[in-house]
């Protein structure tokens, strides 16, 4: 159900990840379409200070996953929404319970 809502356009620039030989690579990314909730909200962040975050986006956990390779972790940064440059962090990424369609509640600083 998720992928009907999935009109924006996502750029998600990796973490920091490292070849067969142990050296870092850089600059690679993904591009995914998510759903984006322009919204300013509290949430809390990895040390447990609440934080104010002012873009959730919804973004399918299966395709993502297959997309990386593995899950979804708080050193990817987000580069842009629908071709605008934003370059933000991630605070929080929630996985709520959703047996039929599982999907990210990721949010933005």
């Amino acid at each position: 159900m998720i992928d009907s809502y999935a009109v924006d356009d996502l750029v998600i620039s990796l973490g920091p990840t490292v070849d067969v030989w142990q050296e870092p690579v850089s600059g690679s990314s993904v591009e995914i379409k998510g759903y984006a909730v322009w919204k300013t909200q509290l949430v809390r962040d990895l040390a447990g200070e609440e934080v104010v975050s002012t873009i959730m986006l919804y973004i399918s956990k299966r395709r993502l996953d297959a997309l990386l390779g593995r899950s979804l972790t708080h050193e990817e940064r987000i580069e842009s929404i629908n071709g605008v440059s934003i370059d933000r962090s991630i605070i929080a990424i929630h996985t709520p319970k959703a047996f039929s369609n599982p999907h990210y509640e990721v949010f933005l600083s």
